[in-house]
This record gives structure tokens, sequence and C-alpha cells, in this order.
């Protein structure tokens, strides 16, 4: 039984000292109506349909954004976001499009 207490006052202390769990990672999706497929129109919609998806991000606190998928339909602009709260590991200057909440440029790559 003193055994038992020794191994399971040990395993309290590496779990305690132990690092918190990775990074918290979402995938946000907007849509913005479309008035109709004139390329302003579009522009329009996609802009609005990302600020969205951005205020979400920076609502829930993350810092790192980088967009998914972006779909024009027939009445309506989709975007969808890739967001997390710490920087990604990886590929640095992959030439890959980087950008922050708030759309200042950022060091995201992946």
């Amino acid at each position: 039984m003193r055994q038992f207490s020794r191994l399971a006052l040990l395993l309290l202390l590496v779990l305690s000292i132990a690092p918190p769990a990775g990074a918290r990672i979402a995938m946000i999706q907007t849509m913005a109506p479309l008035q109709d497929h004139a390329e302003q129109s579009i522009e329009a919609a996609f802009k609005e349909a990302m600020q969205t998806a951005l205020r979400g991000a920076l609502a829930m606190g993350f810092s790192w954004v980088k967009l998914s998928k972006a779909l024009v339909l027939e009445n309506m602009v989709t975007v969808q976001i890739l967001a997390t709260d710490t920087r990604p590991e990886g590929g640095e200057g992959d030439g890959e499009e980087e950008s922050l909440p708030g759309g200042e440029p950022g060091p995201w790559s992946g």
C-alpha cells in the first residue's frame, strides 16, 4: 500500500509539472449575402465574410489565422479560416500568403 501511495504521489507531481496541452485550433466558416455575380459584389461579400470570420477569431482569443477556403455560391459567398492561438510550426518562407486577425501581415505559413 505504501508503494502505491508513493507511485500516486509521483504521478500527481509529474502531471502538475507537465506543460499544458497543445494549441487550440478552430475552423471558422462565415457567409455573406451576394447581390449579383459582378466582381465588385463578390469582392464586397468576400470582405464582409472575411471580416466576420476574423472578428470571431479575435473574440475567441486566436492570434493566427489562415484562409482555408472561399466559395462563391448562387446567392452568397462563404469563407472558411483556420485559427489557432499559437504560432504554427514549420516551413517559414514557403511563399504562402500570411495574415493575422485584423488584416495585418503575419509570419504564419502552413
